[in-house]
């Protein structure tokens, strides 16, 4: 069974709603959202299998779901107001029942872009605080182009690159450098959604090569480029 379906993207989200296949545990930097009316499971690092209509998943929470018919994925940036709301929702929970409120706030009907908008109005979060160093580096993350991004998005925060890492896993718990995969993996992911090929969504990605690309998404978000790709067809 294939991964088919819609996706859509915001700035601090990207969404998948379809048909469901396997994939490799991983760790989002992103919280993530997940539903399926029908049920969907859950399998963590230790081997706990959760079972139910939908979950929110912590960033750094290692973590495999199972294959199902009809779903609904989000990953939100873990700095935004709506990982916010879904932190709080989730009693800060590494894997967590997902509130009745926002599984209905993904069911809303139409395009998966419309209900992603939809969500976004309904899932208001109060604002997250944190550490001013970090928000800097981040900021920085769409204007640096070198190759050691973690060390110059540090460096125009005025810290050094190990103290970023630990402020970052303290807050959101990743590693900065988590942050700027996850960033690097949205941005090649919208490419091959416009149907830019492997080649040009792995150097408007700034990755090295294709193989680059490959290995990165599957650590970062369980997927091949190939599958991303296929499911946006």
């Amino acid at each position: 069974m294939p991964w088919r379906g819609e996706v859509a993207f915001e700035d601090e989200a990207l969404a998948f709603r379809g048909e469901s296949a396997e994939n490799r545990f991983h760790a989002h930097a992103a919280v993530q959202c997940v539903y399926a009316a029908g049920g969907v499971r859950i399998r963590d690092a230790d081997g706990t299998c959760f079972d139910g209509v939908g979950w929110v998943i912590q960033s750094g929470t290692s973590h495999c779901l199972e294959p199902a018919p009809s779903i609904t994925l989000l990953l939100i940036e873990p700095q935004s107001r709506l990982a916010a709301a879904l932190v709080v929702a989730s009693a800060d929970q590494p894997i967590a029942p997902i509130p009745q409120d926002i599984a209905a706030a993904l069911t809303v009907e139409g395009a998966l872009s419309q209900a992603l908008a939809t969500f976004k109005q309904r899932v208001v979060g109060p604002r997250p605080v944190i550490d001013r160093r970090i928000v800097a580096a981040l900021d920085r993350l769409d204007v640096i182009t070198n190759r050691d991004v973690a060390a110059a998005a540090a460096a125009s925060a005025g810290i050094s690159p190990s103290r970023l890492r630990a402020l970052c896993r303290a807050q959101f718990g990743v590693p900065f450098a988590k942050l700027v995969l996850w960033r690097k993996v949205r941005r090649a992911c919208v490419a091959l959604n416009i149907g830019r090929s492997l080649a040009q969504a792995a150097a408007d990605a700034g990755f090295s090569d294709q193989a680059h690309l490959t290995r990165t998404m599957v650590e970062v978000i369980g997927l091949t480029p190939g599958v991303a790709a296929h499911a946006a067809e």
